[in-house]
């Protein structure tokens, strides 16, 4: 029995320890022993004495140290029989953990640490599932020694890597805030928050896209991640690495589609890179949500003409706040190439989507007031007329959304002044209160009134 126990001890340091052993080898070893070790009725009488008292110990919410008289049984078993149950290991956490918490001093409690590691690496070895038990005991690791961070974060990266998008959320968060710390700890620069943020985002958007059944627990997750990440993500410190993985895989589209979001919600649009980006992954995927992209990129970099071209291709859109935001991206688009009409029409389009928004009116009644200069006639009344119908745009503005009462009030005191007087009204054989249709591209029936002395 004591050969066995050395035995079984060797295995799990080689494992562990030395990387020059040959995994194969291993593997048949563990493979050739017996499930219930050498001393099988032993084995089998130990387990089922540990299993029942770890049972009532359960049931008792595991009350600290209830599963002293019992542990003699459940290390038999780990040290003789390490095949002969998974639950060998799952419990032997719990055991564990309720060692530690019961220590009476720090060196009893730290080896006791050491061997709650152990128990994660013996699991490994007899019952595989690594990625899983890495995570798992990283956490632990963290727990008991906060300042193991290299450590911890190597374990946890290590299982991320291996459960790729099995992995808990729990694990996730881990591994970002040790991330993080390693940085304030001047351990690693600060490339490895940036590597590390886009390693958890991509099995954290993924299990939220396949809506699995814990899609909750990665939307949390990734609002934590998010909010950590914040301090450290500038333009200067994300153009370097995306503009790397831009040029090491240009055609993937999930990864285009990634670089953009994080450039676009960190706002750096105006960066080379995401106008790259953003033209290759509507090249590859176009529709209209990559569209509205690059029409609001051209907007900005007064691109007007090409904002317009990306802008028409978004209007299918079926969002209707998007949908809105592309009408009226438009419409600003058609007015600064001095296209009055198109820009009204456009501004209307707006208000269709959203009725209750008053943006649209205030924007058609500065067109109009914009058009003084380009609708005058040949007197005070026909020159001034267009401030008429600018001031009825405000009016409704105001009227449907209150919201803009200021906006609009502002506008109203500042179009209203160049009403025409009454005594241009007179003279041009008009009356305040009548109809009367402003001309040019306006061609709108409004009232006449003079300006306040």
């Amino acid at each position: 029995m004591k050969v066995m126990k050395r035995k079984l001890s060797i295995f799990v340091l080689l494992v562990v320890l030395s990387p020059m052993v040959s995994f194969a080898q291993i593997a048949d070893e563990i493979k050739n022993l017996p499930k219930y070790g050498e001393d099988s009725v032993t084995c089998i009488t130990n387990l089922s004495l540990y299993r029942e008292s770890y049972k009532q110990w359960k049931s008792s919410k595991y009350k600290t140290g209830e599963f002293d008289h019992s542990y003699q049984y459940w290390k038999w078993v780990y040290d003789n029989c390490p095949k002969a149950s998974l639950n060998v290991y799952v419990d032997g956490t719990m055991i564990m953990n309720d060692k530690i918490t019961s220590a009476k001093d720090d060196a009893t409690k730290e080896a006791y640490v050491d061997s709650l590691l152990m128990v994660y690496d013996q699991r490994i070895i007899y019952f595989g599932d690594k990625g899983n038990v890495l995570g798992r005991k990283g956490l632990d690791l963290l727990r008991y020694r906060p300042n193991n961070t290299r450590e911890v974060f190597d374990l946890l990266s290590q299982s991320v890597d291996l459960e790729k998008d099995k992995t808990k959320d729990g694990v996730i968060d881990a591994l970002f805030r040790a991330a993080i710390q390693l940085y304030k700890d001047e351990k690693a620069d600060k490339s490895i928050i940036l590597e590390t943020y886009d390693k958890v985002m991509t099995i954290i958007d993924n299990n939220i896209s396949s809506n699995c059944k814990e899609k909750e627990k990665y939307v949390n997750v990734k609002g934590s991640v998010e909010s950590a990440f914040e301090p450290y993500a500038s333009c200067e410190d994300l153009i370097p690495l995306y503009e790397k993985k831009f040029a090491e895989n240009s055609e993937d589209i999930e990864l285009l589609q990634k670089i953009a979001y994080m450039l676009d919600k960190k706002g750096c649009t105006s960066s080379e890179l995401f106008e790259k980006v953003s033209k290759k992954y509507h090249e590859l995927n176009p529709s209209p949500e990559s569209a509205l992209m690059l029409g609001k990129m051209m907007f900005k970099k007064e691109d007007y003409n090409s904002a317009i071209r990306y802008l028409n291709e978004a209007t299918k859109i079926a969002d209707p706040e998007r949908l809105y935001n592309t009408y009226y991206l438009l419409a600003a688009s058609y007015r600064f190439i001095d296209n009055f009409p198109k820009a009204r029409d456009l501004a209307y389009e707006a208000a269709k989507v959203q009725p209750t928004s008053g943006e649209p009116y205030i924007f058609i009644g500065q067109l109009y007031g914009q058009s003084s200069q380009l609708c005058g006639g040949s007197n005070l009344v026909e020159k001034n007329c267009i401030y008429w119908a600018a001031v009825d745009m405000f009016m409704q503005a105001k009227r449907i959304d209150p919201s803009v009462t200021e906006e609009a009030n502002k506008n109203i005191n500042i179009y209203s002044q160049y009403f025409p007087t009454m005594e241009s009204i007179f003279f041009s054989d008009l009356n305040e209160g009548d109809d009367y249709t402003v001309g040019c591209w306006i061609n709108r029936t409004t009232k006449i009134r003079a300006a306040k002395e």
